[in-house]
């Protein structure tokens, strides 16, 4: 059973209703179903800033508008990572399918009168020309790795925060229903809240996802950028 639907059992109590059991099991079936694929929309559309519905516990709160917080810069600067790639490949009229180490090895060849190198401390990276006067081209090069590192950075320093709260908010989430069920709201708020509880949850799962994709990317853009160094990570 999944983290989504156990929490969705533990939030659940009877209540009265005309409706049969079943009828309300396929009601919150078809419900989860749209906000799954609501969620995984704005997850993955470039632009799309993710944000939590309110539970009316202000820890709780907090805790969801931090994650959203955090985790809206990462894929920020991991969208700013697929720019700046994209532009030096195309700057280099390199093939999308090739590696970055490969596009940067061409900048070099096509300057080398330029005297272009790679240098790399830690996970900061930079290119650098012996010329003080070089092509627009190159120039723009320069720029895009520099992008290129600030949003790795980015991505990197951002990294553990999030794994931390999104573990946390994972663990705890039967505790948390617990205390909405026990919070005295009035039915009807009960029924959105747990509801807004439920997909609060579902997003955190996809966070979770997410949130890898982008430091998986951020690691491969440092390996690549090593290999032009000629280091070892």
């Amino acid at each position: 059973m999944s983290m989504a639907s156990s929490f969705c059992c533990c939030c659940c109590f009877p209540c009265a209703s005309s409706e049969s059991s079943s009828e309300r099991e396929a009601l919150n079936t078809q419900h989860s179903r749209q906000c799954y694929e609501d969620t995984r929309k704005d997850l993955t559309s470039k632009g799309e800033a993710l944000s939590f519905k309110r539970v009316n516990m202000p820890e709780v709160d907090t805790i969801f508008a931090d994650i959203a917080k955090t985790f809206n810069k990462s894929q920020a600067d991991y969208w700013a990572i697929q720019e700046a790639i994209l532009g030096l490949k195309e700057n280099y009229s390199c093939s999308p399918a090739c590696s970055l180490s490969v596009c940067v090895e061409k900048i070099q060849q096509e300057n080398g009168d330029c005297g272009v190198q790679v240098h790399m401390e830690g996970y900061r990276f930079w290119l650098t020309a012996k010329k003080k006067e070089v092509p627009k081209k190159l120039k723009l090069a320069l720029q895009q790795v520099g992008e290129l590192n600030r949003a790795t950075i980015g991505v990197m320093s951002t990294k553990t925060q999030l794994q931390e709260m999104i573990c946390s908010v994972l663990q705890s989430q039967d505790k948390m229903a617990e205390r909405a069920r026990d919070a005295n709201f009035e039915y009807l708020d009960w029924i959105r809240l747990q509801g807004n509880l439920r997909e609060n949850i579902e997003k955190i799962n996809l966070v979770k996802k997410h949130s890898k994709k982008y430091v998986e990317e951020a690691n491969n853009v440092l390996s690549e950028m090593s290999k032009s160094a000629n280091l070892t990570m």
